[in-house]
C-alpha cells in the first residue's frame, strides 16, 4: 500500500481516519487507533499533520489529498525526470561503449543467436517507436517468450509501432500469429503486394536487414547498421513503402465529424481508395470478394451523391478527411 511521505505509522492512520470519518474527540481518536495510545502522542501527530497542510482547523479537518499532496506530487514528477535524465544519460555512455569496435557503422550477424539477440534487443529497448517490413518467406526470430510477443494483449507497447506485412507472408500461421499479437498490442498495420527487403529498425538508432537480397543462396546473414547515413536511407526507405501501403486498420482521427458516420469496412474502402488502390486490390486487403467491395464503393457513391470514383474521392477529401 502507498504511504504519504514523511508520515508514521500512527499519523498516517490518524489521516485516514479524519478522511473517512471525521474528529469526535481525542480520547475518540486515541481508542480508535489504540487502546495504549497516548493522549499527548495523538496530539503531537496532529500537529505533524497541521504542519505538513494535511489538516486544519481546531478541532482538526482534513483537507483534500490532492491539494494537501500537490507540493508532494510535483517534487516526485521532478525527481522521475531527473532520474529520466541520468537514465538517457547511462543509455549515452552504454551505447559510446558497446559500439562496433571498429568503428564501422554496420556489423554482420551471422548465427542465429546473435540475430534472435539484436531482434529481441530492439524490441526489447525501443522508447519511441519501432519500424518493421515483413517479408515471405517468414523467418520467425521471437519466441513466445521475448519481448517482441510475450506482452499481455492489453498492456500498453513500450513504443508506438508499425508494421508493414507482404501478402504473401499470410500463407505461414507463425506470421498470423505475429499479426494478430503486433493488432492487440496496439501497433498500426498496414499490407504491400510486394516488398524489397525484411528491415526491422529501433528509435531510428539500431536497425537490422539482410545482407543479401532475396533468393540469395545464403539466407542468414543480417546487417546490424549503428546511426549514421545508411540508417536515414533505411528510415527512408521505410517511410517510403509505408506511404505506398494499404491500412488494415481504421484511423478515426484521419476522418472529420461526418466521416465517423461511415462504418469501419467503409473508412477502410476511403483510405485506400484516396490512397489510389484499385477496387481489386482493396478486395485482396480486406480479405473479400471484389464485389463486395464494389458494393461498399456503390453504397459510398450514393451517400455522397456523385456517379464516378473520381468524384467519391473528391467528395471525401472534401467532406469526409481530414
Amino acid at each position: 500500500m502507498h504511504r504519504v511521505p514523511g508520515l508514521s505509522a500512527g499519523q498516517e492512520s490518524i489521516y485516514r481516519h479524519l478522511l473517512t470519518e471525521g474528529f469526535t474527540s481525542h480520547s475518540d481518536l486515541a481508542r480508535k487507533l489504540g487502546v495504549d495510545v497516548d493522549q499527548d502522542l495523538v496530539d503531537n501527530d496532529l500537529w505533524v499533520l497541521r504542519e505538513r497542510g494535511l489538516v486544519h482547523s481546531d478541532p482538526p479537518v482534513a483537507r483534500r489529498p490532492s491539494r494537501a499532496l500537490q507540493g508532494d506530487l510535483l517534487e516526485r514528477e521532478s525527481q522521475l525526470r531527473e532520474l529520466m535524465s541520468y537514465v538517457d544519460e547511462l543509455d549515452e555512455l552504454f551505447d559510446a561503449s558497446n559500439s562496433p569496435a571498429d568503428g564501422h557503422p554496420v556489423e554482420v550477424l551471422s548465427t542465429l543467436d546473435s540475430i534472435q539477440q539484436y531482434f529481441e534487443h530492439i524490441h526489447a529497448t525501443a522508447r519511441h517507436e519501432v519500424m518493421q517490413i515483413v517479408t515471405h518467406p517468414f523467418m520467425p526470430l521471437s519466441p513466445p517468450s521475448g519481448p517482441a510477443m510475450s506482452a499481455d494483449a492489453d498492456e500498453d507497447h513500450p513504443a508506438k509501432c508499425r508494421v508493414i506485412y507482404e501478402q504473401r507472408v499470410f500463407d505461414n500461421a507463425a506470421a498470423v500469429a505475429g499479426l494478430t499479437h503486433s493488432v492487440e498490442r496496439g501497433c498500426e498495420i498496414r499490407l504491400a503486394d510486394h516488398l524489397p527487403h525484411k528491415l526491422l529498425i529501433g528509435d531510428r538508432t539500431l536497425a537490422m536487414t539482410p545482407r543479401y537480397p532475396r533468393g540469395h543462396r545464403d539466407s542468414r546473414p543480417m546487417l546490424l547498421v549503428h546511426p549514421g547515413t545508411l540508417m536515414d536511407f533505411l528510415v527512408a526507405a521505410f517511410e517510403t513503402e509505408w506511404d505506398q501501403a494499404l491500412p488494415m486498420q481504421t484511423d478515426p482521427g484521419q476522418f472529420t465529424e461526418n466521416g465517423r458516420d461511415l462504418d469501419t469496412q467503409e473508412m477502410l474502402i476511403v483510405e485506400m481508395l484516396s490512397g489510389g488502390a484499385p477496387v481489386d486490390r482493396i478486395a485482396t486487403a480486406l480479405k473479400v470478394h471484389k464485389r463486395t467491395v464494389e458494393r461498399k464503393v456503390d453504397g459510398l457513391k450514393q451517400r455522397a451523391g456523385v456517379e464516378t470514383l473520381f468524384q467519391l474521392g473528391t467528395h471525401a477529401g472534401r467532406y469526409w478527411l481530414r
